[in-house]
């Protein structure tokens, strides 16, 4: 019978957290994998949570939890624990990790002074219906709170003086700069997709010289996710472009040079 053990993320554990398990696939995603353990270390002294699922001695997940006054991923409210994140190999789906994995963010919340537990998570995402999915945390005892477009907001309180979180409301707007396309990039440092996304905007960007003004926005900052309330986004001459995972090199140029060929026109 496999036992299941569910731990705070130690040495050994950390390249299978910090590369959300895509271990020895390329230099890109080892690059990213370091700086978010950089990232992990700062978390850690605001009181952020690791957690790594092991059966049989193999990693088979991993979860966080961060206190809501600290999270760059959102959403905003007071004395809760955010889980922006629940992975499990699809491999081990149905072997309990998840649920523990949860429950073991949920017992550390409940010891401390967060009144609640709240979650992100999404419906009908096309291609990625395994990432957070809503029904999954309601089966839990998660309630919805909101909902916009997929992303549904939930939480379970812990505690009576639990208030409920809200989402991010983005608040952004382009300031052009004359002679230039301006590319504005949202990103944090938490989510290996956006780490890879800024380094792969900053790159692009080189690539036309002075061309093109890149201005940076770090959800890591407080005051700049309270100012913009956006975590991660690229907006080029304001416009904003996404492809839900990283965003392509060729994506991101194609639309830079689409906005530099309007300015000639």
């Amino acid at each position: 019978m496999p036992v299941l053990v569910v731990r705070n993320m130690q040495r050994e554990d950390e390249y299978f957290v910090t590369t959300c398990s895509h271990t020895h696939e390329s230099k890109e995603i080892d690059d990213c994998a370091n700086r978010r353990r950089i990232q992990f270390e700062s978390m850690k002294s605001q009181g952020a949570l690791f957690k790594v699922a092991i059966l049989d001695h193999d990693h088979v997940g991993f979860a966080y939890g961060v206190p809501i006054e600290s999270s760059s991923w959102g959403p905003l409210g007071h004395a809760l624990m955010v889980i922006p994140c629940l992975y499990v190999l699809q491999q081990w789906a149905s072997h309990g990790a998840g649920k523990a994995l949860v429950a073991s963010i949920e017992a550390e919340a409940n010891r401390s002074d967060c009144h609640g537990v709240t979650i992100t998570a999404y419906r009908d995402v096309p291609n990625a219906e395994w990432f957070m999915p809503a029904s999954y945390f309601e089966a839990l005892g998660y309630t919805p709170i909101e909902s916009r477009g997929r992303e549904m907001l939930l939480w379970k309180p812990l505690s009576p003086q639990a208030a409920p979180p809200h989402f991010l409301q983005p608040h952004f707007v382009f300031q052009p700069v004359e002679g230039v396309v301006v590319v504005d990039l949202f990103w944090n440092a938490f989510c290996s997709t956006s780490v890879i996304e800024a380094q792969r905007v900053r790159e692009v960007c080189q690539e036309f010289d002075d061309q093109v003004l890149l201005r940076e926005f770090r959800a890591e900052d407080r005051a700049v996710l309270l100012q913009y309330q956006i975590s991660r986004a690229i907006y080029v001459n304001g416009r904003e472009i996404g492809w839900g995972c990283e965003a392509p090199k060729d994506g991101i140029r194609t639309a830079i040079q689409a906005a530099l060929n309007q300015k000639l026109a």
